[in-house]
């Protein structure tokens, strides 16, 4: 009998965290910024409970970069974003083929399950011989411009 309370005491471990976002959807504000290297970037991705605003904590996180402009025209595979040191802050590093406005696919798992798509220009299209309207930054530097 020890061992049967033993496995209802860690299954009640396993659940309560899922219980408390259970109705919650998430949400993540992303900020991406250049690395370093051409076309790879480091986004930051804050995940928070939508209604109370609560860091998510125990998060898989998986991000899958497409251009909505050219479905299926780049084939970059899906990085795993690893969790940072302060609650609900997670990072991934990105190596994208182009300059210009990319839809970023984020599988969660964990305590919520749940798809988040944000839009995010990355780099400067005109140097890049691209179209369409691109903010600028200072000295070629990416600026970022979300779209909801």
């Amino acid at each position: 009998m020890h061992i049967g309370k033993t496995v209802i005491a860690a299954a009640a471990m396993v659940a309560l965290p899922m219980m408390a976002w259970a109705g919650e959807r998430p949400k993540a504000n992303v900020a991406c910024k250049e690395a370093g290297e051409r076309l790879v970037y480091d986004c930051m991705i804050m995940l928070m409970g939508k209604k109370s605003g609560k860091p998510i904590e125990g998060a898989e996180i998986m991000v899958k970069p497409d251009m909505p402009s050219m479905p299926m025209a780049h084939n970059v595979p899906p990085v795993k974003a690893m969790p940072m040191g302060k609650p609900g802050n997670y990072h991934a590093k990105l190596h994208l083929e182009m300059h210009g406005e990319w839809a970023l696919t984020m599988d969660v798992s964990g305590p919520v399950r749940d798809r988040l798509v944000e839009k995010v220009k990355f780099g400067d299209m005109a140097a890049e011989g691209g179209h369409g309207k691109m903010e600028h930054g200072e000295h070629g530097k990416m600026k970022m411009e979300k779209k909801n």
